[in-house]
């Protein structure tokens, strides 16, 4: 196998999200040639998608689904990627160094952002983290997370279904919500995040077999009420505090010591 994402040996991790969400951009389209032009440097792999957008009217409670035109700008490996959309921009990757690199990416990229598109107001910022559970065989996913975050383990172990729970942390600002996923067989990214053009990490193939395994999927959120104006540096101190929030959490309440010396935890 290739090198894991992130610092530790055996890191987990195995796709990273991060998002600057914005109040919609209504003329996107005519910024979009300048922005791809400051980002085709870095991320020279660039291509136009359509994605759906949920809408909810006031008049009745239906969600209809609405074609959203986005443009993705990728790394020349097609491991780290840029989508620039109506309601802001996200930085997601399948290769990932540690937190101060995923950071920096994300600093530049936001950096050209507010550069291009003009009085651009700020109303969520998430981060969130998918890691892949494989144990060794023999081993089970329950040694490697904390006992709290239970699942229907008579369910989860039945061949080809899955338990889930969800936890919701309330922060400073914000929240982190985690979701725990227990089943069998080759782990997979939550259906909203299938559909991307990355190369893939080396965890979403890197077994055969139906053994037990889990996925911890970590999304840390601040909504920000009233909104912002846009400002990179502040983003950048926002992220950094976020990721604190997520890796203490993760260290101190969701795995175990025997995950850390398992993956090899720093």
């Amino acid at each position: 196998m290739t090198k894991p994402l992130g610092a530790w040996g055996k890191a987990p991790l195995a796709y990273v999200l991060a998002q600057v969400r914005t109040e919609q951009i209504a003329d996107i389209k005519e910024y979009q040639p300048a922005l791809a032009g400051k980002l085709r440097p870095l991320y020279p792999l660039q291509r136009k998608q359509q994605g759906a957008r949920l809408i909810a009217t006031q008049s009745q409670m239906v969600v209809e689904p609405q074609q959203e035109e986005t443009w993705e700008f990728a790394s020349p490996d097609n491991r780290t990627g840029v989508i620039l959309r109506e309601s802001g921009v996200v930085l997601h990757a399948t290769s990932y160094v540690d937190s101060d690199d995923f950071l920096s990416k994300l600093h530049h990229v936001i950096e050209q952002f507010a550069e291009t598109v003009p009085s651009t107001f700020v109303n969520r910022v998430g981060l969130r983290y998918i890691d892949f559970v494989i144990p060794p065989e023999g081993e089970l996913p329950e040694q490697f997370v904390d006992p709290k975050l239970d699942v229907n383990l008579d369910f989860a172990q039945r061949d080809g279904f899955f338990s889930t729970s969800v936890s919701i942390y309330p922060m400073n600002k914000g929240q982190i919500v985690l979701r725990y996923v227990r089943g069998s067989g080759q782990p997979e990214l939550p259906p909203e995040l299938t559909s991307f053009s990355l190369e893939r990490s080396p965890l979403m193939d890197s077994m055969e077999g139906n053994r037990p395994t889990a996925i911890i999927d970590t999304d840390r959120n601040i909504m920000i009420s009233p909104v912002e104006p846009l400002n990179p540096d502040n983003i950048r101190e926002i992220f950094k505090d976020m990721h604190d929030d997520v890796s203490t959490l993760f260290k101190e309440n969701v795995i175990t010591e025997h995950a850390k010396i398992f993956w090899e935890a720093t």
